[in-house]
């Protein structure tokens, strides 16, 4: 989510708006490399197992004192957004609530409405995890608008996320996921050069590292002694969401942190990635076809890929199953199917017609009846 707010809070800061940004985590260290004076707020997250699965008995452990926790994260959204003309939240529902307590107007982006849980066992406690998992969406619903950072239907990825109450269907507009534009990059001969790729020889692979720190170093740990096992049979880069791999692998493509992954993407003939939807945004919106290994037990990017998966966009392996073979069987049967391209391209053809920064800048002015410079809370 700090990605796309970052592109939001920059366009802002072009059109000559005054922008106050609070976040925590991982999205405060997002925003600080970005170099973005984000404040910091009491954070919110759900627990990991070592084996980077969610776990219901952790994510209760760590957030046994939510209600006071979140207290404290709407205490200071309060002070924050007390001289602001709106408010803009993504996602956050402290957020919400304290604009809407100071009388603001108040966007939200959003790229999930319904928080799935995912768990086999103890179905009881899941039934109650769930129904608190539904509670920011009362919240969420007191926004003035609510803008859905995703493709519109049926190219939707979070649609398993997103059952849309009849109530709030006036007031809610699917405007494209918040990203980078992917047209327009460097031809590929000179991108390959610059990575040191041969645009000749094997299909280029792609993985793209992203989502939380622990889950992302999880599967790099998992994935970079699999791609090296497999690169004799295709060139492999990756791209490390700012980490370090624990060893060189001398015939792998291995960058800690690129300044332009949109490059990356426009040579690939295929990406591996979480299922986040953000990133799977970004590799569909260029086309390119895409093999996810969800967070385990994450309910959003299990739906995600799912969504992907019978779009014909994409396949989906299961971590707890990832070895060269099940990867290298997937890997061949993307490139060797042509109608796993053709369903991304339909995805990079709708994605050239949207323009969500522009959608929301228009109604941020909008609600502040405003034709010039505001002040804005993200």
């Amino acid at each position: 989510h700090a990605a796309r707010s970052t592109i939001l809070i920059e366009e802002f800061l072009r059109r000559g708006w005054i922008v106050s940004v609070s976040s925590y985590g991982d999205g405060l260290r997002y925003f600080k490399r970005a170099g973005i004076g984000a404040k910091p707020v009491p954070g919110i997250s759900y627990g990991v197992l070592p084996e980077g699965k969610v776990s219901i008995k952790l994510t209760i452990y760590k957030n046994i004192l939510l209600p006071i926790r979140f207290g404290e994260q709407v205490s200071r959204e309060l002070s924050f957004s007390e001289d602001a003309s709106l408010v803009i939240s993504d996602s956050r529902a402290s957020t919400i609530l304290a604009g809407k307590i100071l009388g603001k107007p108040v966007l939200t982006i959003l790229n999930q409405f319904n928080i799935r849980v995912e768990y086999p066992k103890y179905k009881r406690l899941i039934e109650l995890v769930e129904a608190v998992a539904q509670a920011p969406g009362e919240i969420w619903a007191l926004s003035d608008e609510i803008l859905i950072a995703d493709y519109p239907p049926p190219y939707t990825i979070s649609k398993q996320n997103l059952a849309i109450p009849e109530s709030l269907a006036e007031k809610t507009s699917f405007i494209g996921p918040i990203m980078e534009r992917v047209e327009g990059s460097a031809p590929r001969k000179i991108v390959c050069e610059k990575y040191g790729l041969d645009p000749e020889t094997a299909p280029i692979i792609l993985y793209h590292a992203s989502g939380p720190s622990y889950e992302r170093r999880r599967l790099t740990s998992l994935l970079l002694p699999i791609l090296d096992k497999l690169s004799g049979k295709f060139q492999f880069v990756a791209t490390l969401g700012g980490d370090r791999p624990n060893r060189s692998y001398e015939s792998l493509k291995v960058f800690s942190w690129v300044e332009n992954p949109v490059e990356l993407l426009g040579v690939a003939d295929a990406v591996i990635c979480r299922a986040g939807q953000t990133t799977l945004a970004k590799a569909l919106a260029a086309g390119k076809p895409v093999i996810m290994i969800p967070i385990p037990a994450h309910g959003e990017q299990l739906g995600n890929a799912l969504s992907v998966s019978k779009q014909g966009a994409g396949l989906a392996l299961d971590q707890e199953k990832l070895s060269a073979e099940t990867l290298e069987r997937a890997i061949r049967r993307i490139l060797s199917d042509p109608s796993f391209s053709e369903k991304a391209g339909e995805y990079r053809d709708l994605a050239r017609k949207l323009d969500p920064v522009e959608y929301v800048c228009s109604k941020a002015s909008e609600r502040v009846g405003l034709a010039a410079p505001g002040r804005g809370r993200a």
